[in-house]
Formats: structure tokens, sequence, C-alpha cells
């Protein structure tokens, strides 16, 4: 076999180029397309998958000036055991938006709106006439768990609910929140089974389980790689 080797006199960068192109090809010739692909990916890592919001908006969030605002709501069943719930998720969903580039308004703004609105609101739209934002994300957590239905000396958290999305549109001098698809969601974790309480303590779980539940409900408002473990 022939050995394809970069001239010295080509500048280290594309020398670089052009070794990577030489193996893949080789990979490809002699050991067929699956093998080459394997090779891509060792190099450039797994291939991203479009989010739901991309697919069902047409709109990439990471780029250009749209803004999202999340909002979540949670039962008064949840209240009472977790009355901070819905504060911790739209902080830890907004953060993991944002590393991944996606534009929100800050969280921080949100609940005091809502706090000052007696907790609650009737609909989007409230939200589109006060905050500057394209979307609006409303995340109905409908149940929320976090010890083994079988055992109280088990942790595995379990949630459920609902996410919709509506796009902010100007009508007749008045901006409305008009929906643009929903979605049901059930996340359970650890996913390979239950936890002994006695191998960590109460915040620790939730707090890991809280970060697992955002990371796949962000994961759905950006592009993502299959690989990626939430």
């Amino acid at each position: 076999m022939t050995r394809s080797v970069a001239p010295k006199w080509m500048p280290a960068c594309w020398r670089h180029c052009a070794v990577i192109a030489a193996l893949l090809m080789s990979f490809s010739s002699l050991a067929g397309c699956s093998l080459g692909v394997m090779a891509g990916k060792a190099i450039w890592g797994d291939p991203k998958t479009q989010s739901e919001f991309r697919n069902r908006t047409g709109t990439d969030l990471t780029k250009g000036d749209k803004t999202l605002l999340v909002v979540v709501q949670t039962p008064q069943s949840v209240e009472t055991e977790l009355p901070s719930l819905d504060l911790d998720l739209i902080d830890a969903i907004t953060r993991r938006l944002k590393l991944h580039g996606v534009k929100v308004i800050e969280p921080d703004q949100v609940a005091k709106w809502i706090d000052t609105n007696g907790g609650h609101f009737d609909h989007p739209t409230e939200l589109a006439q006060r905050f500057e934002t394209d979307f609006i994300a409303v995340i109905d957590v409908e149940q929320f768990t976090f010890h083994d239905a079988t055992s109280p000396n088990l942790y595995h958290g379990e949630a459920a609910g609902q996410v919709q999305v509506y796009e902010v549109h100007e009508v007749a001098g008045s901006k409305q929140a008009q929906q643009v698809f929903g979605a049901n969601f059930r996340n359970q974790y650890p996913q390979h089974g239950p936890v002994p309480v006695d191998q960590l303590s109460p915040k620790m779980f939730q707090k890991r389980f809280i970060d697992n539940l955002s990371d796949r409900l962000g994961s759905r408002f950006y592009d993502y790689r299959i690989g990626d473990e939430f």
C-alpha cells in the first residue's frame, strides 16, 4: 500500500487536514464504508441529532437573535413537599440552554413577575406582553417523586408532564402567544434502577435528579450528539 504523505512545503494545518483525509480514504477503501464512518466518528465525534424544537418550528435557537422564555408549573401536591421545585428547574434548564448558545430570558426576571402576579398566570400571552421574547416554553410538571413506589428505602426519581411551546406574534397591535407544538415527557432516574437511600443524602439525590431532568428537557431546544448521556 502506498503511504500518503503531505508535502513538506505545505503549511502545518493543511498537512494535518491532508493526512486526516488520506486516512479516511484508506479506511473506506480497505474495510468498507462502515469503518470509514467509525474513523470519522473517532475524529469528529458522533453526529448531532436535530432538536425537537427545530424539527417542529424550523428555527435553530443557537443561531440568530431569537429568544426563549422558560417557565415551569408544578401541582399543589408537589409544591407542598418541594416548594422551590419550579424555580430550581427554571434555573437549571436556563443554565443548560445558555451553555448551548440559546438566548434566554433571565429566570430571576420571570420568577419575580410570576411572584408579583400571585404565583400563576392564565395564559402565556400575559408573559408575551410583559417580556421581549420570541418563544415561550411552558413546562407543566404533573408528577414528581424521589422514592421508589415499592420501597421508601430506595431512591428512584420519576417525573412526568407536558412541554408546550408558544410563538409570540403581534395581532392587531397587541402581542399574542400562539402554540406551535406540545409534547409529553416522562423521565426516570437512574435509568438502571433504584439506589439505596443510605448511599446518598436526600439533597444530593434531589440535585442529581433535577440536573438529569433539566438536561433532558433542555435538549428539546438544541441539537445534541447521539452519544450524549442525560
